[in-house]
């Protein structure tokens, strides 16, 4: 179903205006409409037709009546400028500036969430364990999982893989998804890439490559998360766990195991590495011998269902705030 963008103003003219250059602009990614009060758009609001409203401050209090807690996102026409208010919707700028926004909306509610894992301990059980959570991860849809340690066990009857991948990420953008949906192995609960040939090749992986990897257009399934295994905390590791939204890290129940995570936690914490550090969540590895993780693994996909409350849709059904009187500004959007 097409969404729409409603937009709701006391001013028609201010609002066909913009709605007619919304509806020019080639990049955005809904259809402007101009409602002529809160009440016409209350039943596209039930249908769920309706990705997000801009409204005049003055019916802030009638959309939310019916749009809080709902999946649709509540954007108010300020007539006065709030440097406090990040990314408010401001009458008096331009056109193409409001249209900026609606379109990074639409960015941010296709991402989908990226979940690392890393053993500072870096024992060789550490990628069994990594798959396992992918497989269990998958139960509830299927994942993309990426192995990053250098001297890996699995796919490796698979050809290059990640060498290849990185190859192919960096050709042009026409081919590109075409060569890395080849390179898929694909299992019931969960796709994979094979590991590199030459454990060098990751010295070269960049940011910019990252973002093409973790990008929804390119894969033909509509996976429910990347999960990223992390073999080591070198340049190329903290570039990708800066991409993670979480990064689970297994405590291995040892003595040498808990003292190697807390030396782990200190240099995190010292260093500047505020994001990944505020993302870090630990679980349990019980040592029992015969890589039976089978407690460890549903301990880490249910700290790691963090991940998937965080995603746009994750908060349906809630308000920012508890007191619909009370609300306030938050963050420019309602929901």
């Amino acid at each position: 179903m097409e969404k729409i963008v409603g937009i709701i103003d006391e001013i028609p003219e201010y609002a066909t205006r913009l709605a007619v250059y919304l509806n020019g602009s080639r990049n955005f990614p809904y259809r402007a409409v101009v409602f002529s009060s809160p009440k016409e758009t209350e039943g596209y609001v039930k249908r769920e037709a309706v990705a997000a409203i801009l409204a005049a401050k003055r019916f802030e209090r009638e959309v939310l009546e019916f749009a809080a807690g709902t999946k649709t996102e509540v954007f108010l026409l300020q007539d006065i400028r709030d440097e406090t208010g990040t990314g408010m919707v401001y009458r008096y700028q331009s056109a193409k500036e409001i249209g900026r926004i609606f379109t990074e909306q639409k960015t941010v509610e296709q991402k989908i969430p990226i979940l690392g894992v890393f053993s500072p301990g870096g024992n060789a059980e550490a990628e069994t364990l990594s798959r396992m959570i992918a497989k269990e991860m998958g139960t509830g849809g299927k994942v993309l999982y990426l192995s990053l340690f250098p001297f890996s066990c699995y796919g490796r009857e698979w050809g290059d893989g990640f060498s290849e991948a990185l190859f192919f990420l960096r050709q042009k953008e026409e081919e590109r998804a075409v060569n890395l949906r080849a390179l898929l192995q694909r299992e019931e609960f969960m796709d994979a890439i094979g590991p590199v040939r030459w454990f060098t090749d990751l010295d070269s992986v960049t940011a910019e490559d990252l973002e093409r990897l973790f990008c929804r257009e390119i894969w033909d399934t509509d996976y429910r998360a990347f999960v990223v295994a992390v073999g080591q905390f070198d340049r190329t590791g903290r570039t990708v766990l800066r991409c993670c939204d979480k990064v689970l890290i297994p405590v291995w129940e040892t003595e040498e195991g808990r003292k190697i995570q807390e030396e782990f936690r200190r240099q995190l914490k010292e260093s500047e590495e505020t994001k990944l550090y505020s993302g870090v969540i630990e679980f349990s590895v019980p040592v029992v011998g015969n890589g039976n993780f089978e407690e460890a693994v549903r301990e880490a996909v249910k700290k790691g269902g963090e991940v998937f409350e965080q995603r746009p849709g994750g908060n349906e059904g809630r308000h920012s705030q508890t007191d619909i009187g009370t609300y306030g500004f938050v963050g420019g959007t309602y929901r």
